[in-house]
């Protein structure tokens, strides 16, 4: 069976949070609205005034704080249920994002996704990754429906650190990367094919289009380059993410992400961030020639994710035995199994990332 969950509309236009309350009250009138701190002072006024104008309510406003845990899950449910709320919306980064998407499954209510960043596919993806209190991956939690809507409006965007655009870069470069294995496992895999296709698009786009953007926004243009890219990180990569047929994606690098993230001490990166050296490590158990790996951080080095463990605080063999254990318990599907294995590859990702830095 293949199942491919999408939003019901996706809007990428600059000034598209001024209109907000236009598109949102077709949804709904009485939101329970969860936002980041940081994300509240990015929409600023315009999008609650968007939202008066429309008449739908703005009284039920939460500041969010920490990971998207089930505590969160529940508590922000309980507020929603409180105050009837008709529709849940999340404005911020992925955490954010993540928890609005639980909350709207829970009590069954469309969800809208407003990113004020673009370091990742989750404004898009149906999927919430779920995490402890304390920042440790637990399960990736399947939703009945992505988003019904998604505002991005790259005026927002690009006025974030580059940091933060830089990780969705990688995160979406990852796509390409792990499903490409599995179109070599399983040739004849329909959804894995299509999925492939659409990330070689975003990662082109991305190519070529990144560095004109921001050039761009400095001088406060916002063109189709933005556009192109906001549309690779977000939709692009999400579509990707959303065909899955029986096989899955064969994958490491986000599987290594998700296990890291239990040694709390290395939740100092981002997800792409981290998601970059997952890479790395995963040409290096498909046995790809060296030169091809040091290709891949060659390109990942132009958007500052070049990464070691040090950077990690991955340097104890503790962190190293706790991985090469955990990785194929957690995910089962992840076609290496082999500990020791993949203890030398993430030491070898260090060493050659550390032999293009030297050369550099």
């Amino acid at each position: 069976m293949i199942t491919v969950k999408t939003p019901k509309t996706y809007i990428n236009e600059t000034g598209s949070i001024a209109r907000s309350g236009e598109f949102i009250s077709k949804i709904g009138k009485n939101p329970l609205i969860i936002a980041g701190e940081k994300a509240k002072k990015a929409i600023g006024e315009a999008f609650f005034n968007s939202l008066a104008e429309n008449g739908v309510g703005s009284a039920n406003v939460f500041t969010f704080s920490g990971y998207p845990s089930q505590r969160q899950f529940d508590s922000y449910a309980e507020k929603a249920r409180a105050v009837n709320a008709d529709v849940i919306i999340g404005i911020g980064g992925g955490r954010v994002l993540d928890t609005a998407k639980a909350t709207g499954d829970i009590l069954s209510l469309p969800v809208v996704t407003i990113p004020t960043v673009a370091a990742t596919c989750a404004a898009w993806a149906a999927v919430t990754i779920q995490y402890d209190d304390k920042g440790g991956y637990v399960k990736s939690r399947l939703n009945k429906n992505s988003a019904e809507l998604v505002i991005a409006d790259p005026q927002v965007i690009f006025t974030a650190p580059k940091r933060y655009l830089f990780s969705g870069v990688v995160d979406t470069f990852a796509k390409f990367y792990e499903i490409r294995p599995t179109t070599v496992f399983f040739p004849e895999d329909v959804p894995s094919q299509i999925a492939l296709k659409a990330s070689e698009i975003a990662f082109a786009n991305l190519e070529r289009d990144t560095f004109i953007a921001l050039s761009e926004a400095e001088k406060g243009v916002f063109s189709d380059a933005a556009k192109n890219v906001i549309d690779a990180i977000i939709y692009l990569a999400g579509f990707a993410g959303s065909f899955k047929g029986e096989h899955g994606h064969y994958s490491f690098a986000h599987p290594f992400y998700h296990t890291s993230t239990r040694l709390h001490h290395t939740n100092i990166k981002l997800h792409g961030e981290k998601v970059a050296f997952g890479i790395v490590t995963q040409l290096i158990l498909e046995k790809k020639d060296d030169s091809q790996v040091l290709e891949a951080i060659k390109i990942f080095s132009k958007y500052e994710n070049a990464w070691t463990l040090e950077d990690f605080a991955l340097t104890s063999e503790s962190d190293l035995d706790f991985l090469k254990v955990q990785i194929p318990e957690i995910f089962s599907y992840v076609p290496y199994k082999d500990g020791q294995s993949i203890k030398a590859a993430l030491k070898k990702a260090d060493e050659l990332t550390r032999q293009f830095r030297g050369q550099k």
